[in-house]
């Protein structure tokens, strides 16, 4: 059964659902675009989060061409006007409707002024049409604007590498981590001293990082900066500057993750339980069978704990007996006279 579900979960053509029990079940993708998603748009229409959270997973299943009427009603109705903008513009984009796209994206920077994740993904549309460098200058303007845009930030980083070899890369980073108020190309590049063993360079970038965010930490950015620490050997780092900052609510099962194997692997079972028993709080559906294996873990590792003997409280005697040791004749003096509810051993043996 857990193999089939780990088989249903690779699958492309299927999608994951939760019924009202909580239960993981496996849908097709054709059986979902014809007779779900049509229900669901209808229902979430005229609510604009519930509606583009909608359009996000359509187009994370590759479903572009059937929320094309829903991302422009978003557009239309969305408070949040750049995400209305950019959701339409990019649904645009996945249906090769370049020209559309741009209008899109130009009409809101006159309304609204020029915003990072706006000219980024203008850029992608001049990157598209193969205008490679007028699409690289405007995607460096909109990480001059908010160099912290995970997306624009590793395309300007790929786009160096790709120009100039493995050091485009990290003069990238280096150059975009100038700017100011940046703190997510430090997170790359304190991984890029984690590849080369240097922890104190490494924390030294995550306390830039940590200390520019200021409030709540993303949780992609708990995520990668426990992950990396975890990963390189380095767990009590890990604990130190992720568990302060882990919100349940916030940081969930991506963080959580991390910290509990850290408290695991460094024998700390009572840790790693409290912050089980914080993600079970969360009442997560989703989250149930990755929590099932921690508390397994947790519970093997407790037991692995108090059974294993401790070896300062071994002793070892060595007695010398001639004789047989069952017969009467073995020296008194040497075993003391038993109890009447000792214990009694039987030593047996065959002569062949």
């Amino acid at each position: 059964m857990e193999g089939e579900k780990r088989s249903q979960a690779g699958d492309p053509n299927l999608i994951r659902v939760f019924d009202e029990f909580g239960r993981e079940l496996f849908i097709t993708k054709e059986h979902w675009r014809t007779s779900v998603l049509p229900g669901s748009l209808k229902s979430d229409w005229d609510y604009p989060d519930r509606l583009y959270d909608l359009i996000a997973g359509s187009l994370n299943d590759g479903l572009h061409a059937d929320v094309l009427a829903a991302a422009e009603h978003l557009y239309r109705i969305d408070p949040k006007r750049d995400r209305g903008a950019c959701t339409y513009g990019v649904v645009l984009m996945k249906n090769n409707r370049l020209d559309e796209a741009e209008s899109v994206f130009r009409s809101h920077i006159k309304a609204y002024g020029e915003e990072g994740y706006i000219l980024t993904n203008l850029a992608k549309v001049l990157a598209a049409r193969n205008e490679g460098q007028k699409a690289l200058d405007t995607l460096w303007h909109a990480l001059e604007l908010d160099p912290n845009q995970d997306n624009g930030l590793v395309w300007y980083a790929s786009i160096h590498r790709e120009q100039i070899g493995p050091s485009g890369w990290g003069q990238a980073l280096s150059r975009v981590a100038a700017l100011p108020n940046s703190w997510r190309a430090q997170m790359w590049l304190a991984r890029e001293a984690l590849e080369r063993q240097n922890l104190a360079s490494a924390l030294a970038y995550y306390d830039q990082a940590l200390s520019r965010i200021g409030g709540t930490v993303p949780h992609d950015v708990l995520m990668q900066m426990s992950g990396d620490l975890g990963k390189h050997g380095y767990l009590k780092e890990s604990i130190q500057l992720a568990e302060p900052r882990f919100v349940p609510q916030v940081h969930g099962l991506a963080v959580g993750n991390n910290l509990i194997k850290a408290h695991l692997d460094l024998g700390q079972t009572e840790d790693a339980r409290r912050i089980l028993d914080q993600l079970y709080g969360l009442k997560r559906p989703d989250y149930m069978k990755t929590l099932s294996f921690w508390d397994t873990e947790i519970a093997k590792a407790r037991l692995a704990r108090h059974s294993a003997p401790n070896a300062s409280q071994l002793e070892v005697t060595i007695a010398t007996v001639e004789g047989p040791v069952w017969l009467k004749s073995a020296p008194g003096e040497l075993f003391a006279e038993k109890p009447s509810d000792a214990l009694t051993i039987c030593i047996s043996g065959l002569h062949g």
